[in-house]
């Protein structure tokens, strides 16, 4: 379980319960005009006797704390899923001048099977009686479903199956047919298919659907990380379009999984858990483990030297003031800093204690962070390990870089060319880097929380 923390390594910016454990973000949707956050949720600072949580919030930055909104019964405990706002009422479950917010939700028994629940007010959610509504005895794996509008009308949701995925269809989402699959066959990454997503985004005027699917913990993959497909869905299945030659991760990072996007905005938001399956049980903070990514805005994105890819950029940017010139010391715990530069730099912030986190771009073209001397490590022996310390990942882009680190407490994030590469980082110092180091052709620039 969280080992006791020696000091506070609560993050400002990055939701995280006030204690107990949390994990994989459920249940995001937009409805009437506040942004919904469901986490799986235990009161516990380690995982067990499954919830869901709830917070809200008008920014996605600042959240307000609701009552737990589902909890374990007789079909078992509550497993990751999604959310959608109903607004035609094609449930039935509301009216039409009051529509609900369907969860749909896995219960996690003697077997997986989907269930769902309705929420009138925003806060409170009702489980459907006739619950189950997709029914499974025979797949051990069977969860993580996540809804959608199907484009050819009505609804779809997306489950994970083990080694595959499989896609249903309904009219009123409470009665399912299956309607396709994807998996196992084809480029994916090793481990356990779970908490699938699937939504359209736009490449040069033309549609292009993505696929995630979190990959359960393996060795190849140093733990749990998320892997996306682009390809075209036609209302009841998803078909790659087959141009990645190997498994592309959203984040090249080992702290986002689980990663799942919000019904009902105009952008395409995810947010991610961060932490890692190898390592989340024994994090040192104490009384609460787990938190989530930023959100973060989805594009795709032409790229000269890797073709078509997924980026993001986080929405805590707009919180930050205008940057100015680094003058070798770090004010605070919670930043952004830009570091642009040609060829190879490295950024290093060090504190009194004498420990040091390094970011920037070799001499190979590849940027690299590196967490191995940047705080406590011995909590968990493979958290201590070289390979989870320093990692890099090629660019995608020539020339000219940008790096852009979001820095909060115990938890950092780095976008680099066009949001094309990500990485999500956990780090614990044991006092707050205070001073920064600019090593080759390359400037800093601080932006402080406004």
């Amino acid at each position: 379980m969280s080992t006791k923390a020696p000091r506070d390594f609560r993050p400002a910016l990055h939701y995280a319960p006030r204690s107990g454990w949390i994990n994989d973000p459920n249940g995001l949707v937009f409805a009437n005009g506040k942004y919904h956050l469901f986490a799986q949720y235990g009161p516990e600072p380690h995982w067990g006797d499954i919830h869901w949580s709830h917070a809200e919030s008008s920014d996605l930055i600042h959240w307000r704390d609701l009552p737990t909104a589902l909890a374990p019964d007789s079909l078992g405990m509550v497993f990751s899923g999604s959310a959608v706002y109903d607004s035609e009422n094609t449930s039935g479950l509301g009216t039409a001048d009051n529509p609900p917010i369907i969860a749909m939700y896995t219960s996690h028994g003697e077997h997986e099977q989907q269930s769902i629940a309705v929420g009138l007010d925003g806060v409170n959610f009702t489980k459907y009686p006739q619950n189950p509504v997709i029914p499974n005895s025979e797949k051990p794996d069977f969860r993580d479903p996540k809804v959608l509008k199907n484009p050819k009308g009505g609804w779809t949701v997306v489950l994970a199956a083990g080694d595959h995925v499989e896609f249903y269809g309904s009219e009123d989402l409470i009665h399912w047919n299956k309607t396709g699959s994807f998996g196992p066959g084809g480029n994916h990454s090793k481990g356990v298919w779970e908490c699938p997503d699937l939504f359209p985004l736009t490449l040069e005027g033309r549609e292009v659907w993505v696929l995630l699917v979190s990959m359960g913990a393996c060795t190849e993959n140093l733990g749990s990380r998320t892997q996306y497909f682009l390809g075209s869905f036609d209302g009841k299945t998803f078909t790659p379009d087959g141009s990645f030659t190997k498994p592309e991760f959203i984040d090249s990072g080992f702290d986002n999984y689980a990663g799942v996007t919000y019904f009902g905005t105009k952008e395409r938001i995810l947010i991610g858990w961060a932490a890692n399956w190898v390592y989340a049980n024994d994090l040192p903070t104490g009384e609460f483990c787990g938190q989530m990514t930023l959100p973060r805005v989805l594009t795709l994105a032409d790229t000269p030297l890797g073709g078509p890819r997924l980026a993001g950029a986080p929405v805590s940017d707009k919180l930050f003031s205008e940057p100015r010139p680094v003058t070798g010391k770090l004010p605070g715990e919670v930043f952004k800093l830009t570091v642009s530069g040609e060829g190879e730099a490295e950024a290093v912030l060090s504190n009194a204690k004498g420990e040091s986190f390094m970011f920037g771009v070799d001499g190979g073209n590849s940027i690299y962070i590196d967490r191995s001397n940047a705080g406590l490590r011995d909590f968990n022996p493979d958290f201590a390990k070289p390979e989870y310390g320093r990692i890099s990942a090629p660019r995608f882009f020539a020339g000219p870089w940008t790096l852009e680190l979001t820095f909060d407490c115990s938890i950092c994030e780095l976008f680099a060319d066009k949001g094309t590469r990500a990485f999500t980082q956990l780090l614990y110092p044991e006092a707050p880097f205070d001073s920064i180091d600019i090593k080759g052709n390359a400037k800093a620039e601080i932006s402080l929380i406004v």
